[in-house]
């Protein structure tokens, strides 16, 4: 028995998993008249071959099983076995079965595919491109989707897998000119204007991460991941210190987790110290070790001028987190306050390596996004997120080392 290929749990790969999640893959493609939907059934009065695999294509993306293997059998019945073939892979890539997918594809005969049937032609391609970027074999998914684009440069859905298969090899430049294109051809889709936001973000283009963020949200304020996005974009205001700005954001959400500390920081940046520690202490409350409210409980104790009451949550800091740089610096200010200079100097020491650390993470994040190709680069950054204790960052770049190593393999052949 034939197994689904394994889910990714990445971050990169849960980033791009929703880039392309309801990936309607008949964008652009001719679509004859004479057909609609009526509840799971395809009604028309002489649809086209062409019609019926649209129809079949959206119900894949609908999950309707039901009208998809409809339209097959309808698809066979009227001679268009090729198409009918197209859509069972098509399905089968929607149900984690991409192996049989290509396995199916490749047993078209050669007719099916001809040169003059280039929508069909087109939809081969399409198919195989994804199934192969979904089993990781980013030769043949590049080759099967550039040919896409050759043959129909503003395929939205070529565009998008292209994105999503460059974004987890830490291509980044190549990725934001198919997210902008995926963009620009999908008006509506929020999707990716947010990846471009979390993009730009973790590079600290600030300005840029919050313009995309708020495009995202005009075009779908009610989206499936709203309260995420608004968080992400409060991030951004923040680190922008542009706190008024942070919290009319976070005012639009209920609260809870990430949004409690950024309200947090918000208030004490503006001032109101006492509203800050009221959220830090709820949130320490139920989660003891939470390294952003230790920190900040430290900075309102600093700002209050009881800097031996912000040792304690600070050294508690420092404990669970020791390579944190912003809790090492707020200890070492503590020390000095409360006339403890020599262990203030070895704290201040010990900050200065983290940042020295830190610097050079960011340095190879540019080089990472300067060089593409370089598996190595990739790996040095998994070495030093796991140094700097982020084992999502560690594996966020051994995975996109394995994708640029799997680049250079050589595409397996398609017909």
């Amino acid at each position: 028995m034939t197994t689904p290929e394994p889910s990714h749990t990445s971050v990169s790969r849960r980033r791009s998993g929703w880039l392309i999640g309801g990936l309607l893959l008949m964008a652009g493609a001719a679509v004859a008249v004479g057909w609609g939907w009526k509840g799971r059934r395809i009604e028309a009065a002489a649809p086209t071959p062409m019609a019926l695999a649209t129809a079949a294509w959206e119900a894949v993306d609908r999950e309707d099983g039901a009208a998809a293997r409809q339209a097959i059998r309808s698809l066979k019945e009227r001679g268009a076995a090729g198409l009918a073939r197209v859509v069972q892979a098509r399905l089968l890539v929607a149900r984690g079965f991409s192996r049989p997918a290509l396995d199916l594809l490749a047993a078209l005969p050669a007719d099916a595919t001809a040169a003059d049937d280039a929508d069909l032609l087109r939809l081969v391609h399409l198919v195989r491109g994804e199934a192969a970027y979904r089993l990781r074999l980013y030769p043949l998914a590049e080759q099967e989707l550039n040919a896409v684009l050759a043959a129909t440069p503003d395929s939205v859905d070529a565009h998008r897998l292209l994105a999503a298969m460059t974004y987890d090899a830490g291509a980044i430049p190549t990725a934001i000119e198919h997210l902008e294109a995926t963009a620009r051809l999908a008006p509506t889709d929020p999707r990716p204007k947010r990846l471009l936001g979390l993009i730009h973000s973790d590079y600290e283009r600030y300005p840029e991460a919050v313009e995309h963020y708020e495009e995202s949200l005009r075009r779908s304020p009610d989206q499936a991941d709203r309260d995420e996005v608004l968080v992400e974009m409060a991030g951004s205001l923040v680190k922008l210190h542009r706190h008024r700005e942070a919290l009319a954001t976070l005012d639009k959400l209920a609260g809870g987790g990430d949004a409690d500390l950024l309200r947090a920081e918000c208030l004490l940046a503006i001032g109101d110290r006492g509203a800050a520690r009221g959220i830090v202490n709820r949130i320490l409350e139920t989660s003891p070790d939470d390294l952003g409210a230790l920190r900040l409980e430290g900075s309102i104790d600093l700002e209050d001028g009881n800097p031996q009451g912000a040792v304690r949550p600070l050294e508690r800091g420092v404990a669970k987190h020791p390579r944190d740089y912003l809790v090492r610096l707020k200890l070492a200010q503590a020390y000095a306050g409360a006339g403890r200079e020599a262990d203030a100097d070895a704290a201040r020491a010990e900050a200065e390596r983290i940042r020295a650390l830190r610097r050079t993470f960011a340095d190879l994040h540019q080089e990472a996004w300067a060089r593409p190709g370089d598996a190595d680069v990739r790996r040095r950054l998994a070495t030093m997120a796991a140094d700097l204790d982020r084992p999502d960052l560690e594996q966020v770049w051994l995975e996109a080392a394995a994708a640029v190593e799997a680049g250079r393999k050589p595409a397996a052949k398609s017909q």
